[in-house]
């Protein structure tokens, strides 16, 4: 008998991680898509986490007995950046003085807390390495924490002046977006010494006002996005400006208030911008893809969003979430400051073979772009991402935008 109720334990264990997603199912016969019905649907909304209780399954009876009353549910202030590795989530909580771990494969939640050094204060950005290693960035106490893969810290760094707002790895290089310098620092991410920086503060490309989200690609580039000047910018290794895009505006492709950023494994950038309530996707030349997500009461809306992370890996943890007909590839997740969707994953793909949008039609909720299209702005309000990468480098560099004053500083980190 012991035997077998350990059987049964583990087997109700093992099945808590779906059976926690699938309770946070929007609704239970609808789905959210972008772009909208009649186009070909490439990003599908799966859910959203808000608490810890969001995640974790209900408890047993047989749970409730061995191990008591009810656990203390975690709320998610004010997320920030995010990132995810090895089945967890880990979401910078502004106003939580800690980073949020929602270990999707084991439905738990922990906190990645700083023990020493005065602990953390206000973690905005994480970067996860290929090893595990975790670089978190506090932009009050104005250092970077280190965790190692197990979640354990083990040091940080710093230095008199530094403001990070943004970090990101490559190889053994730690990327760092310095409201202090108005600039790059790179650091080698095991020592902590500065190897190279470079930008400083000025309204033209190669300079920065305040850099806020960076991301690297497998090339070793590194993309900036700017919050003031409304602009990202990509640069070579050694920090030579090699393009940039965007504007203020409010029409696709132009920005706002972006946000972090991030680099898929096709070179496709994800922008998320604050004011638009939205993700916009773009080429590695820096033609717009497309663009999902938008403010509202719809399935998969945004409440000024902040951090953006994508990665190939857990896509099998949202699988009972994920329409039959669509094909996902990979993981998309996106923070908001408000509302109930303070974390939403959402899946890129393509529809299987055979299926049509007409197949998802019935099914498919009603989702607003929020966003209007230039007459200079060729392709549609919502245009498709390409079938391939090699599609995606098609094409020429645009026409760099003109110079727009910037508008006043703002130093809040909303």
């Amino acid at each position: 008998m012991a035997l077998a109720a350990l059987v049964s334990l583990w087997m109700l264990t093992g099945c808590a991680a779906e059976t926690a997603i699938r309770n946070r199912t929007a609704t239970p016969q609808q789905y959210a898509f972008w772009p909208p019905f009649p186009a070909q649907p490439r990003v599908q909304f799966l859910t959203s986490f808000a608490y810890s209780s969001d995640i974790e399954a209900p408890k047993s009876g047989l749970d409730r007995l061995v191990f008591g009353g009810s656990a203390k549910v975690l709320p998610i202030n004010k997320p920030y950046g995010v990132g995810m590795w090895d089945g967890k989530i880990y979401v910078c909580d502004i106003r939580g003085d800690a980073v949020v771990v929602l270990d999707v494969a084991r439905s738990e939640t922990r906190l990645l807390v700083a023990r020493s050094m005065g602990g953390m204060q206000q973690p905005v950005d994480i970067a996860i390495a290929d090893d595990g290693q975790k670089y978190v960035a506090d932009l009050e106490r104005g250092v970077i924490f280190v965790f190692d893969e197990n979640d354990h810290m083990e040091t940080a760094f710093g230095f008199p002046g530094l403001k990070p707002a943004g970090v990101a790895t490559h190889g053994d290089e730690l990327y760092i977006a310095d409201f202090g310098s108005q600039g790059v620092v790179i650091l080698d991410r095991y020592t902590g010494e500065e190897r190279r920086r470079f930008g400083g503060p000025g309204p033209d490309d190669g300079k920065f006002v305040r850099p806020l989200g960076i991301a690297v690609n497998h090339d070793g580039e590194i993309v900036v996005s700017d919050v003031i000047k409304a602009r990202v910018q990509k640069f070579s290794p050694q920090g030579v400006l090699l393009s940039a895009f965007g504007q203020v505006g409010d029409t696709i492709g132009s920005f706002v208030r972006p946000k972090h950023i991030a680099i898929d494994n096709d070179g496709v950038t994800y922008v998320v911008d604050a004011a638009f309530q939205n993700v916009q996707m773009f080429d590695s030349e820096g033609h717009l893809l497309m663009f999902f997500g938008s403010g509202g009461g719809h399935i998969g809306a945004m409440n000024l969003p902040a951090g953006v992370a994508v990665t190939d890996q857990g896509v099998g943890l949202f699988s009972s979430l994920i329409h039959p007909y669509f094909d996902a590839k990979r993981l998309i997740l996106v923070t908001n400051q408000f509302g109930l969707n303070k974390v939403s994953v959402y899946a890129l793909g393509v529809l299987r073979p055979g299926r049509t949008p007409q197949d998802l039609a019935r099914v498919a909720a009603p989702v607003p772009t929020g966003m209007q299209e230039d007459d200079n702005t060729p392709g549609s309000p919502t245009p498709v991402l390409p079938s391939s990468p090699d599609q995606a480098k098609q094409g020429t560099q645009p026409e760099k935008p003109k110079e727009t004053s910037p508008p006043p500083q703002r130093t809040s980190s909303e």
